[in-house]
């Protein structure tokens, strides 16, 4: 330091108050979020019904082969994907037109799936700008950074949410798509999403509370969000 302390003595306040006023807002303080949390117990992770049983109805319910194909469920984000994306989210396209421009890529992929024979169908996630950040765009507790790049591994960077409240489940998310694929094929079509454990270790994550009360937040979000990919929907 060049200066005393009394030089930055009001810059240090200024950042304690803004600190105090985020413990004390309503970001870090939802009730509903946490009367879910108390509500947890050891025998919620569990199943009713045995492995067994829950096999043998998956496998009457989709007729599969011994080894079934599919894939991990992404699609190259190609050139024309992201300059639709960017289109879209500068105002140069309505919404209308960029749903349009995701269904057709993703009925082009669901017929070149069928044409090579996979088993089990994916959409592609065209939709989706990064398997964490597109998550935390529908979740409430997250904040993102405009240009806040971390390079993942050789020439590809992604930008980490920032998870700064309680998570919580705001909207459906993927439930379009995905209904929009299964649409278009009678194969059976996969839905996708990130797990808890990968969105919070591909996230900055607030440090006034555990790790544990973290990933069950955002169990419990996914938690609905996969209950509403299970409900039909008109597409």
């Amino acid at each position: 330091m060049n200066e005393s302390e009394a030089a930055i003595y009001g810059a240090v306040e200024q950042n304690r108050a803004d600190l105090k006023a985020l413990q004390q807002s309503v970001h870090r303080n939802n009730a509903a979020v946490q009367k879910e949390l108390d509500q947890l117990s050891e025998e919620l992770p569990t199943r009713p019904a045995s492995f067994e049983l829950r096999q043998q109805v998956q496998a009457d319910a989709f007729q599969l082969p011994p080894l079934p194909t599919t894939t991990i469920g992404s699609f190259p984000q190609t050139k024309e994907v992201r300059q639709a994306r960017r289109n879209w989210r500068k105002g140069e396209w309505s919404d209308s037109q960029y749903d349009q421009f995701i269904k057709e890529e993703t009925k082009k992929w669901i017929d070149i799936q069928e044409e090579i024979g996979l088993d089990v169908l994916v959409h592609g996630e065209f939709e989706r700008n990064d398997m964490v950040e597109y998550f935390g765009e529908k979740l409430d507790g997250f904040a993102f950074t405009r240009f806040g790049w971390v390079q993942s591994y050789g020439s590809r960077c992604v930008k980490p949410p920032l998870i700064f409240g309680d998570v919580s489940w705001k909207e459906p998310m993927t439930v379009k798509e995905s209904a929009y694929a299964q649409s278009l094929t009678n194969k059976p079509v996969k839905g996708m999403l990130t797990g808890p454990v990968t969105i919070y270790n591909w996230s900055f994550v607030r440090n006034d509370i555990s790790q544990a009360s973290v990933f069950n937040q955002i169990a419990l979000a996914l938690k609905k969000k996969s209950r509403h990919l299970k409900k039909p929907i008109s597409v």
